[in-house]
């Protein structure tokens, strides 16, 4: 019996760490699209490509974004787009939040979710 309940407890572990979020962005000039997506074991990608170890203090402000941006994603904020805009999506286990670049008056958290999402680009995007 207790093999059986080692066992189921095993079982449980070593699975993924799940994503802590992602920001989808695309538009505005260059008109790239990417996907940047951060694991709750401190990892990104890239368009879902490899996951590389993030520096800490990426992995900090990512924790505050996810937690700061709870309450817009659990109501599905969604600011009207920008034409010519660079769009954004940023998709938490609480729900989904979307904006443009340049909008006003969004919630202090949104921009820096862009400043986030520019620098993970550069750590993750480049070969």
């Amino acid at each position: 019996m207790t093999a059986l309940v080692a066992a189921a407890a095993l079982a449980g572990c070593g699975g993924e760490a799940g994503d802590l979020m992602s920001i989808e962005y695309e538009g505005g000039p260059t008109g790239i699209h990417h996907t940047i997506v951060v694991t709750g074991d401190g990892r990104g990608s890239c368009d879902r490509g490899p996951l590389k170890e993030l520096p800490s203090d990426r992995v900090i402000d990512a924790r505050e974004v996810e937690r700061e941006a709870a309450d817009l994603a659990r109501r599905a904020t969604a600011y009207p787009p920008l034409p010519d805009a660079r769009r954004y999506t940023l998709r938490t286990k609480a729900g989904v939040v979307s904006w443009s670049e340049g909008t006003r008056g969004l919630p202090p958290v949104l921009p820096k979710a862009q400043l986030l999402d520019l620098q993970l680009q550069r750590l993750l995007c480049r070969a």
